[in-house]
């Protein structure tokens, strides 16, 4: 048995997969560790030539050619788990590359965590946008389905211990042609004891080749929705825990109504046409009221009305709210509650007549500017902006939460008067950031803009006039009868403002 072996579904990928297999002839990992399956899938091109060509450099490459045509990667991807000899398999596509230490690195970790599946740093090339929200807390050796965001990275380009997959009968689904990825991939996450995640490097690069776009195809509503049936029927037979499962289907269901391509297709006109749109919607409305009825108020609010309406089957009322939505004013907010803003839309024309009222707290996006910064001796500025563009017939204030990293513990501090709308000013004591001795250390920086209940909070920095400098560390401040330095900095890699306080010996 060797440790790991890559599968490489091949159609006509002659152009691009020279490079995928120069990652593998580059890897740290001994050739006689690893195997690769190449599975020609009755390419048309010269790729069984090119895939030849590289036999004296890799002597573990094995190419399996198919004798018919499948349609897309899913039975070669099953062709290769039948085959595969390796402790793990990692599912490589065509036009993708790996980092040079991947091999060796997942395999290493796989052992040394018990991995199930490893799941390393993506990189997007040519412009390919990749998730990058699990990466955010380092290396989990054992991370959480949902507490981690693994929901949000489903594409199969991961290891999986070989065993599992036989031991659950795991494949990709050859019906399902649409979401075939997410459905193996949550699948294998929910059979799983441990998954881990690895940021430290950059394992896996997605390469965006510009030949297809699949979310331009059409598919029949039916197929659409399949792969996301078995996914939630998986859920439901195979969770044992009632809460467990209410944590994933609310998890899963908040990526479907996110990333899927269901709400394009029903809100714009770049794929359906009318009558075709009636046909989605009576499936969408079939698939809401099976699998997301009974805990929809506990999605995120910005996808209530899409799904009450599905559920109403009423495709002129959703495209009025979609519309009006997408040119959404302050005039439109008709309340604030329990921290969410509304918008009522009335229509009372062409014989039918409106009056729906929708969450549209996620539409008061804003970013906030820092646009002064000055450290004196006893106390430092900051001033900028924060419009609230949804709220300006509601009355305003601004705080700045200053934030100590290792505790947690919050300093909350009222804006001064500005003479501008949306603008803020704080002046902030280095005495009231040391109440307590324990508050040396790091600060981090937010700005909260409120109006009755609602609150936006954003971190503070990224986002700045261009001629704002750091002053240099203010060293040698008496206060409380001890000395101390403080140090602002901007933090890396995402350049926020940050104050690190030492008190001297």
């Amino acid at each position: 048995m060797v440790k790991v072996s890559v599968a490489i579904p091949i159609y006509n990928a002659s152009r691009h997969v020279k490079v995928t297999l120069d990652s593998l002839v580059n890897q740290t990992m001994s050739y006689d560790d690893f195997e690769i399956l190449c599975i020609n899938d009755c390419s048309t091109d010269n790729s069984e030539e090119v895939i030849k060509s590289f036999e004296k450099q890799l002597p573990n490459l094995k190419l399996i050619n198919r004798t018919e045509n499948s349609g897309g990667p899913m039975i070669p991807r099953n062709d290769a788990i039948e085959a595969a000899h390796g402790e793990y398999i990692l599912f490589l596509d065509n036009d993708d590359f790996l980092g040079e230490e991947t091999l060796e690195r997942f395999y290493n970790k796989a052992k040394a965590y018990h991995s199930d599946v490893i799941y390393g740093r993506y990189v997007g090339v040519n412009g390919r946008k990749v998730p990058q929200s699990m990466f955010k807390k380092g290396n989990l050796p054992q991370a959480d389905i949902v507490k981690d965001n693994l929901v949000m990275g489903l594409a199969p380009h991961k290891m999986y211990r070989l065993g599992l997959l036989r031991e659950h009968g795991l494949t990709f689904h050859p019906k399902a042609v649409v979401g075939e990825d997410q459905l193996f991939t949550m699948q294998c996450f929910i059979e799983s004891k441990v998954i881990t995640v690895l940021s430290d490097y950059d394992y896996y690069y997605v390469v965006k080749r510009g030949d297809e776009n699949l979310s331009l195809k059409y598919f029949p509503a039916e197929q659409f929705f399949f792969a996301f049936y078995r996914i939630m029927e998986y859920i439901n037979e195979r969770v044992q825990s009632e809460e467990r499962k209410r944590e994933l289907r609310i998890a899963y269901l908040n990526r479907f109504f996110r990333a899927s391509r269901l709400r394009k297709y029903l809100l714009t006109n770049s794929v359906l046409n009318d009558e075709q749109k009636k046909l989605w919607l009576a499936e969408a409305q079939k698939f809401i009221d099976t699998h997301v009825s009974d805990i929809k108020d506990e999605l995120n609010p910005e996808y209530h009305y899409f799904i009450q309406l599905v559920q109403e089957n009423d495709l002129e009322k959703l495209l009025f709210i979609h519309r009006h939505l997408e040119n959404l004013t302050a005039n439109d907010v008709s309340r604030i509650e329990n921290g969410q803003l509304f918008a009522r839309f009335v229509k009372n024309e062409d014989k039918r007549e409106f009056d729906v009222e929708v969450n549209v707290t996620h539409k008061n996006k804003s970013k906030v500017l820092l646009s002064g910064l000055s450290f004196g001796q006893a106390f430092f500025q900051l001033e900028g902006f924060f419009p609230q563009p949804l709220l300006t017939n509601y009355k305003l204030s601004y705080h700045l939460i200053a934030v100590h990293r290792e505790t947690g513990f919050e300093c909350p501090f009222p804006s001064e008067p500005t003479d501008r709308e949306g603008s803020f000013r704080f002046t902030v004591n280095y005495l009231d950031l040391l109440i307590k001795d324990i508050l040396i250390g790091p600060w981090d920086f937010f700005v909260e803009a409120k109006a009755d209940s609602y609150v936006s909070r954003r971190r503070l920095g990224s986002h700045r006039s261009v001629d704002i400098e750091l002053d240099p560390p203010i060293e040698g401040v008496e206060l409380l009868g001890k000395t101390f330095t403080f140090k602002p900095y901007w933090t890396t890699p995402r350049n926020n403002l940050s104050l690190d306080i030492k008190k001297w010996d």
